[in-house]
């Protein structure tokens, strides 16, 4: 568990640090790709801390159409937002992207953690605000905006999340359709029309954007 050091919910504390307030927490769980670790609907009964691997979150509707929201990668925290709502039902399917190892955690262990704790305090309560402004942002992006909007915002996040204007994304195009809510030729057209207007370059999974001030006012002004 030495990598939750670099996990948010434990962010400026030392693995000494780290260690006291874990204590001596067993039950590790292992799941294989592919496998639900939590079904949509699910009391969250845990905190799961991811400690190694990647999942990812889907939204399935009564219509049967799925939704893909997001990936997180170990270290960090499954659903935290979710812990202590008046209904903790977890809004999402959460599946093991590859082989993964979460710790749970009992809410009356949790609670203890974090009166002991002040810093794991003002971590998850910190952690739970930027769930918050994530969340908001992705239904900004999903229900507003032109399909092009869409893709420019998600462009723009991994430019910001990997420091650079040329990066992989993770996922498919279909994938990419089912998250913007759009079929996926119309995807396809509207990233071709941006390569043809010189804002993107693309092959594959991999993207370079050239005009970012453009993306970024296209981004900004219709969503």
């Amino acid at each position: 568990m030495e990598n939750l050091i670099n996990c948010p919910l434990f962010e400026n504390m030392s693995e000494d640090e780290i260690a006291k307030v874990i204590g001596k927490q067993y039950g590790i769980r292992t799941y294989i790709p592919g496998e639900t670790i939590l079904d949509q609907g699910d009391e969250y009964k845990y905190l799961l801390l991811l400690l190694e691997g990647e999942v990812s979150n889907s939204m399935t509707h009564i219509s049967g159409k799925n939704m893909f929201i997001e990936t997180i990668s170990a270290p960090g925290v499954i659903a935290p937002a979710i812990f202590y709502a008046e209904i903790n039902k977890i809004p999402v399917e959460v599946t093991a992207v590859d082989t993964v190892k979460v710790l749970p955690i009992a809410k009356v262990e949790f609670n203890y953690m974090l009166q002991r704790n002040p810093k794991l305090l003002m971590n998850f309560l910190k952690m739970i605000s930027n769930r918050s402004s994530f969340l908001s942002t992705k239904v900004r992006s999903l229900c507003f905006g032109t399909i092009k909007s869409r893709i420019a915002g998600y462009l723009l996040e991994n430019s910001t999340y990997n420091y650079s204007n040329e990066f992989e994304i993770i996922h498919t195009q279909q994938e990419l359709a089912n998250m913007f809510g759009v079929t996926r030729p119309a995807l396809s057209k509207t990233i071709k029309d941006m390569i043809d207007e010189g804002l993107i370059n693309s092959k594959q999974k991999s993207f370079i954007i050239l005009n970012k001030p453009e993306l970024a006012r296209i981004f900004r002004e219709n969503s």
